[in-house]
């Protein structure tokens, strides 16, 4: 799952050539088919992310005034529907496998097919504050894994995308056939924003005064969800760090593949030179088998559209990664999609109805986990 799911979002410079040599759409055009519904945001979602009385630690999500839901966000209430879709047709197919597993009659059957079907990796996931992290983390007993989550704060494909929608009255989602909507996507200076307040947060909490001491950052490939780590941790990068905290970056961890070239993944050697620390191992080797690393994004690929099953896969093959690493407190910088498959569907999160929710760009929740 994780080399399929990172090898065919390497777009080529060929491609990119492609797409940036096309006639240009222009907001000033006239349109000779018939003119799309402009995209409108549902009105039936009630956000449960801001706690109903104030807390005195200000650790949690920052206030209400500096993360609000834009029309970005309002987008991925269909990526909820699809997961929970995807849940049902996954519910539907175990029983329909539990039922042809019992059909079988002969023993070298069943146990090919125990071998074939890896067990899932269970655990709770209670959300906590900071102040009840830097608790938790001296609790052995109740937890296992103290998971710093964290959505990249606004890249510039939003902010296209936004102005896209607003200017052609279309969705979104058509602001990627533009030839200059941005490949593999840096934070806009908002997003740079959003991350500092982040940052004032982890410079009170994370420290040896609280012993909430970051020992791995895990971050996605893709250019944003790095750069929003380094940002939010300035004094526990790769480079900076008295206490050598080592950076990933697994590929796992990716945003779902849905053929946007803010997806498309810049090549290892671009990353290295723009993320000096940072250990790309990992994302080096799930490039390996389609032949040299540093040249895969030389080639034009078709990339890769993920079903959610296939999301919930690397989101289930994540947790168990970390499970079997030795850290205890783990920061994790990625994506809306994946943040969402990890906490409503790998994880059995506390409270369930938080779990479920979209993560806001810049937002940051701190989770105790405990392996059944």
């Amino acid at each position: 799952l994780l080399i399929r799911g990172i090898q065919f979002r390497s777009l080529g410079t060929a491609a990119i050539a492609r797409h940036a040599n096309e006639p240009s759409i222009t907001t000033t055009t006239a349109k000779t088919t018939t003119p799309k519904t402009p995209y409108l945001k549902p009105t039936h979602f009630n956000s449960t992310i801001y706690p109903k009385t104030p807390i005195s630690d200000f650790s949690s999500v920052a206030s209400s005034s500096k993360l609000k839901r834009d029309d970005g966000d309002y987008y991925f209430e269909a990526h909820s529907e699809a997961l929970f879709s995807a849940l049902i047709d996954l519910q539907q197919q175990e029983q329909k496998n539990t039922i042809e597993h019992r059909s079988r009659t002969t023993t070298a059957s069943i146990t090919n097919k125990i071998e074939e079907v890896e067990p899932r990796i269970f655990a709770t996931a209670r959300d906590m504050d900071l102040v009840e992290a830097s608790h938790a983390v001296r609790d052995h007993e109740s937890y296992d894994k103290i998971l710093i989550l964290m959505r990249h704060g606004e890249a510039k494909h939003n902010v296209f995308e936004r102005r896209y929608a607003q200017e052609n009255g279309t969705t979104m989602e058509e602001a990627n056939v533009h030839g200059d909507y941005p490949v593999d996507p840096v934070l806009t200076g908002k997003g740079c924003g959003q991350m500092l307040d982040l940052s004032r947060r982890t410079a009170t909490f994370f420290n040896n005064d609280t012993g909430l001491q970051p020992d791995l950052v895990v971050v996605s490939p893709l250019r944003r969800a790095i750069q929003s780590a380094y940002i939010a941790f300035p004094t526990h990068t790769a480079l900076t760090s008295l206490t050598n905290t080592p950076w990933v970056c697994h590929p796992g961890c990716m945003e779902q593949a849905n053929g946007n070239k803010s997806e498309f993944v810049s090549s290892s050697s671009e990353l290295e030179e723009m993320f000096p620390g940072v250990d790309f191992v990992m994302f080096d080797e799930s490039l390996v088998d389609n032949g040299d690393v540093d040249g895969v994004n030389g080639r034009e690929k078709v990339p890769l559209f993920e079903s959610k099953i296939d999301l919930m896969g690397r989101t289930d093959e994540f947790l168990r990664w970390i499970k079997e690493r030795e850290e205890r407190v783990i920061v994790v910088s990625s994506h809306a999609t994946w943040l969402q498959s990890l906490c409503a569907f790998s994880l059995k999160y506390e409270p369930e109805s938080k779990g479920i929710e979209m993560f806001k760009k810049g937002e940051m929740r701190s989770v105790g986990l405990k392996f059944d």
